[in-house]
């Protein structure tokens, strides 16, 4: 029997919330995926510049430096430009999605979110 071996995607989870960190562990784990953590957006750049994920999700309040700061960040540095990002937040409305969309985000999930649609965009943009 031939076993498909398939390297692990590495996603960085950037959110200051620990139960968030916690809940989305869980999730990301069921599908085998190699879970990195950031705490503040700080953290975020210094990672994602390090340990090169395939995707990150980011949150949008944070202290310090918010997520959209981020990711504009993100986007201006050639190393990290290409990475997708999702936004997760509890922020929706659609000033914060056009914000998203100026700063190259990828993605926007509205927490609270569900599961199997958070899986189906990160599927969908890993395989890209």
């Amino acid at each position: 029997m031939k076993t498909e071996s398939r390297v692990k995607s590495k996603i960085l989870l950037v959110d200051d919330q620990e139960s968030v960190q916690k809940l989305l562990d869980a999730i990301l784990k069921v599908r085998n995926y190699d879970v990195v953590y950031a705490s503040n957006g700080f953290d975020a750049l210094e990672i994602a510049v390090s340990v090169k994920p395939d995707l990150i999700l980011l949150d949008v309040m944070m202290p310090g430096m918010d997520g959209f700061k981020v990711c504009q960040a993100l986007k201006e540095n050639s190393s990290t430009q290409n990475i997708p990002v999702i936004f997760l937040t509890a922020r929706g409305d659609e000033t914060d999605r056009e914000m998203g969309d100026r700063v190259g985000a990828s993605g926007f999930v509205k927490k609270p979110f569900r599961s199997a649609e958070l899986l189906g965009i990160i599927s969908g943009l890993l395989d890209r």
